[in-house]
């Protein structure tokens, strides 16, 4: 992996996040609900203002873009969760269905190791045994349009650090960043069931160190990325404080992502997949 040409990367929220994860909008977080619908108990910030913190899970397969001496190769790797906070804050502006609230996400994910399938043996050795962390971070603002529909725009970045190994051992660092717009849904199923989904595109450079001077350069501009997640969420039970109660939920989904590579085909797609699942405290 580390000796191919180039390579391009992909959700918390993001998602991550997205995009994750990460709306659900973040592409991580659940948006607001109907505002029709009011808390029976009082939160701790009051009912114009809510801040939700999360702990997300991405339970991934990832598919890396790359080619090994030019021959374009799809490597996949192992399932590896991706894990991190995810924090929510939001502003209800309007006590009605139109254009009612306004929020602020961020989604951090993070996984110690991806380990890849190899592309073949030379004298019983894997050619090109590669390896991989993985971070993801998105930050998201979004506005509800009506009830619990609305669009968001912001920030999506990725680090994915090689380590690839056949005659000798190489290492490469890769950076993924850029902006992204999507939109996002959620509406009650029944009583304390919701469900959530979220599309996003993304915009993205592309930065390595894979050049002869090992220095970080820009490889690719403007790459398109897309993402989707949706799910169920669940909320729980609220905990009474002197000073007011604290809400709980639980979420459950799926996750999408894929990054084009725009290099005449001289390599494969970098796609992630996989279920997501997460915890929220919620103020």
């Amino acid at each position: 992996m580390s000796t191919r040409g180039t390579r391009v990367v992909v959700c918390c929220v993001i998602a991550v996040l997205c995009l994750q994860d990460q709306v659900a909008w973040s592409a991580d977080k659940l948006p607001a609900d109907s505002p029709v619908e009011q808390p029976t108990d009082k939160r701790i910030l009051g009912d114009r203002f809510s801040f939700d913190a999360g702990l997300k899970f991405w339970v991934a397969k990832w598919q890396a873009a790359g080619f090994f001496n030019g021959v374009n190769t799809t490597r996949t790797s192992d399932t590896t969760a991706l894990i991190g906070p995810s924090f929510t804050g939001t502003m209800r502006i309007r006590d009605d269905e139109w254009l009612n609230s306004v929020s602020v996400n961020f989604t951090w994910l993070e996984a110690g190791g991806f380990n890849f399938s190899t592309i073949g043996l030379n004298n019983g050795v894997p050619i090109d045994d590669t390896s991989a962390t993985r971070r993801d971070y998105s930050i998201v603002a979004a506005l509800s349009v009506w009830r619990g529909f609305g669009f968001f725009a912001g920030y999506y970045n990725m680090q994915q650090r090689f380590s690839s190994q056949s005659t000798f051992t190489l290492h490469e660092t890769v950076y993924m960043s850029g902006p992204l717009i999507g939109f996002f849904g959620s509406g009650t199923v029944s009583g304390p069931l919701k469900a959530y989904g979220n599309l996003a595109i993304g915009f993205y450079d592309e930065k390595s160190n894979n050049n002869p001077s090992g220095t970080i350069q820009t490889t690719l501009k403007g790459s398109q990325g897309y993402s989707a997640e949706f799910g169920l969420s669940l909320d729980g039970p609220s905990l009474r404080t002197g000073i007011g109660s604290i809400g709980s939920a639980v979420m459950m989904g799926y996750r999408m992502q894929v990054i084009n590579n725009n290099l005449a085909g001289l390599a494969n797609n970098d796609v992630t997949w996989g279920p997501t699942f997460q915890v929220v405290a919620r103020f």
